[in-house]
C-alpha cells in the first residue's frame, strides 16, 4: 500500500515523549516509562567511574525525562555518593532521618509492623524541601528492601502541568510567589500521639529563619528556559499578597491538575533499583498500598540553585 504524505511526514519525524523530541543515544539504552516522564537506562554499571561521554548522555536523559531509573545497581554507600556527585554537591536535609553514620545520606524506612504514617508520605504529589533557600536539585534513591507487591513511587511532570494551563492562568502564575516553611513541622509532630508521629531527624543546624523561603510559583530551568509549575502542598503557607483562604483555593485547583494520570509515570521498586529524579520540575509521592512488609530506601540529596522565576528572566 502506498504511503500518503502525512504518513511519510510522521515516519520521518523524531519520536516525541515527555513533551520533547527524543534524542539519539549511542552509549546507553533509554526506554521511556510513559509518554509523560521517566525512562529506564541500561548498559551502565554505577559501581565504576563513568566516562565523560557516557555522563553526558545520562545528563541528557535526566534533563529530558526528569526521572531516570537504573536496575540491578548493588552499590556501597560511597559508590552511591560518588555517582550522586555527577549531578552536583551532596547536601544534608534538616528533617529527613539520616542513614546510619552517613549524615549526608537519608533513609525512607517502614518496618513490617509499622503504620504508614511513620514515613512522610504526603497525600498529594509534592517536591522535597521547598522551604530551603536552595531546594534540592535531585534525589538519588536506591532500594535495599521492598515489598513483593506495591510500594511504587509515582511522579508527575510539572512542565506539562504548566504548559497545558490557559494563557490567562499562566500570566497570573508567572507573577506570583509562594511562602514555604518547614519551621513548625517538629512542634506539630510532637503534639501528635506517638503512634501517629512522622519519623523525623531529631536535630539539625539550621535556624528558624533558614527554614522559611519565598519562591516563584513558576520555575524556569536555568539552562533550557523551560517553565514548570512550582506550587506544592508540602510546606505551603500562602501566595505572597494573598490571604490563606484565597491561597488554599488556588492551591487546591493546581494540585488537582498534578493528579491527572496523563502527566504521570510510576516506577516499581526492585532490590538495587536506583532512581534519580529532578526535584525542581517533577512532583512525586510514595504509594503505600502494602502491609506487613518492609520497605527500606536510602538516598542522597543534591543541592540545587535558588529557584529562578519568569520575572527574574525579564530582569536580566
Amino acid at each position: 500500500m502506498a504511503m500518503v504524505a502525512s504518513d511519510i511526514s510522521r515516519s520521518a519525524a523524531r519520536p516525541t515523549v515527555a513533551g520533547r523530541a527524543l534524542a539519539t543515544y549511542k552509549l546507553i539504552g533509554v526506554e521511556p516509562i510513559s509518554g509523560a516522564c521517566g525512562c529506564e537506562i541500561s548498559g551502565v554499571d554505577l559501581r565504576q567511574p563513568l566516562a565523560a561521554d557516557m555522563i553526558a548522555e545520562i545528563m541528557t536523559a535526566f534533563e529530558h525525562f526528569a526521572v531516570i531509573v537504573f536496575r540491578d545497581q548493588d552499590l556501597t554507600p560511597e559508590e552511591h555518593k560518588a555517582f550522586s556527585r555527577y549531578f552536583g554537591e551532596i547536601m544534608e536535609l534538616p528533617q529527613a532521618p539520616t542513614y546510619g553514620d552517613h549524615r549526608d545520606m537519608q533513609e525512607v524506612r517502614r518496618e513490617a509492623d509499622e503504620p504508614e504514617n511513620v514515613v512522610p508520605s504526603f497525600e498529594n504529589f509534592h517536591t522535597d524541601s521547598p522551604f530551603l533557600l536552595r531546594p534540592p536539585k535531585c534525589i538519588v534513591m536506591r532500594a535495599l528492601d521492598v515489598p513483593r507487591w506495591g510500594g511504587d513511587t509515582a511522579f508527575s511532570n510539572a512542565y506539562l502541568v504548566y504548559e497545558n494551563l490557559s494563557d490567562g492562568l499562566k500570566q497570573l502564575l508567572d507573577g506570583l510567589e509562594v511562602v514555604y516553611s518547614g519551621a513548625d513541622i517538629w512542634s506539630k509532630n510532637e503534639k501528635l500521639p506517638p503512634e501517629k508521629r512522622l519519623r523525623l531527624r531529631e536535630s539539625h543546624d539550621l535556624t528558624p529563619d533558614q527554614l522559611t523561603s519565598v519562591h516563584p510559583a513558576v520555575r524556569v530551568h536555568p539552562i533550557t528556559g523551560r517553565k514548570a509549575l512550582y506550587v506544592t502542598t508540602a510546606y505551603f503557607k500562602h501566595f505572597v499578597g494573598w490571604s490563606e483562604a484565597e491561597s488554599r483555593a488556588l492551591l487546591a485547583y493546581l494540585q488537582s491538575l498534578a493528579q491527572q494520570l496523563h502527566y504521570h509515570c510510576r516506577v516499581k521498586w526492585q532490590k538495587n533499583t536506583l532512581i534519580v529524579w529532578d526535584n525542581r520540575f517533577t512532583l512525586h509521592r510514595g504509594v503505600h498500598d502494602f502491609k506487613f512488609e518492609r520497605r527500606h530506601l536510602v538516598r542522597t540529596t543534591v543541592l540545587g540553585e535558588r529557584p529562578l522565576g519568569p520575572t527574574d528572566l525579564r530582569a536580566q
